[in-house]
């Protein structure tokens, strides 16, 4: 069993407030959960209206999958117009 973390660093684009990021990353996470099975947390500081931060992990039989769906994860985030990917780091336990 494999276990696989990803943390992805996000420029919000179009933001003024922090009610608009809320609601972009409260948006993201929640297609990522739906979509790919997946953990995700918010870890963004909450004095910065345009920047935020996702925490997300996932569990496979073998760290092949693990990368795979880490991948799709990622690519399935910088498709959408809302958000940047400015970072992201994988680990795999």
């Amino acid at each position: 069993m494999r276990v696989g973390v990803c943390r992805v660093e996000l420029f919000i684009n179009g933001s003024s407030s922090l009610k608009d990021r809320r609601r972009v990353v409260d948006s993201v996470k929640q297609r990522l959960r739906n979509r790919f099975n997946v953990s995700v947390a918010e870890l963004s500081e909450d004095s910065q209206w345009q920047r935020g931060s996702l925490g997300i992990s996932c569990v496979a039989r073998d760290e092949q999958s693990v990368e795979s769906l880490l991948h799709q994860v990622l690519e399935f985030i910088e498709n959408d117009d809302r958000v940047e990917v400015t970072d992201w780091l994988f680990e795999i336990y």
